[in-house]
């Protein structure tokens, strides 16, 4: 009788995952079976973090995720997901001692002025309030004063008038404030 071919064991976890908000603001994730420099080199033109190797608590999470596909072409599949799921892989990430490797994408402008002596700039923190935008953080004082200050992510934009979604506990609902009542972070030095 002749050998079976072996078979990944149906409990072993993917080895890499790409997951964050793309250029419309909206959360994208995937899973893949084996590290491949191309998924994270697409991940990185789409604006999502790849993460390998992952920690078994951010593994767990990420077998969530949906199963993603590589093209020919050099252009990775990677669909919608949930706010709160993406939300959870952050709050993974975040946990102290958390041992995952992330490749974040650095955007062009960042890049250039990071090459420059002392240019460390933050991505996705506005420089005013009239320039806040979707996919942005900010920092919002919660409802009840005395709870401080939150930071959180712009997802609608009407006006000035903003609607955002707490970035470390994106399943606590959403608050509508207008853009004067938001404060800004340091995005760095122009």
């Amino acid at each position: 009788m002749g050998k079976q071919p072996e078979k990944k064991a149906a409990n072993a976890p993917d080895k890499l995952f790409v997951f964050g908000l793309d250029e419309d603001g909206k959360p994208r994730g995937a899973r893949f079976a084996e590290f491949n420099e191309k998924v994270v080199s697409a991940a990185a033109q789409m604006k999502l973090a790849s993460v390998h190797p992952a920690s078994p608590a951010v593994a767990v999470i990420g077998m969530k995720l949906p199963v993603g596909r590589l093209y020919a072409s050099g252009k990775a599949f990677v669909p919608p997901i949930r706010r709160d799921l993406l939300g959870k892989l952050k709050a993974a990430l975040e946990a102290p001692g958390d041992a995952s490797q992330v490749h974040q994408p650095a955007p062009a402008q960042a890049t250039e002025k990071a090459k420059a002596p002392g240019g460390v700039v933050a991505a996705g923190l506005p420089r005013t309030w009239e320039s806040i935008d979707v996919g942005q953080m900010v920092l919002v004082e919660d409802d009840d004063p005395g709870f401080g200050w939150w930071p959180c992510l712009v997802t609608k934009r009407e006006d000035q008038v903003l609607t955002l979604q707490l970035r470390d506990y994106p399943d606590k609902g959403t608050y509508v404030r207008h853009i004067a009542q938001v404060g800004l972070l340091n995005p760095g030095p122009e």
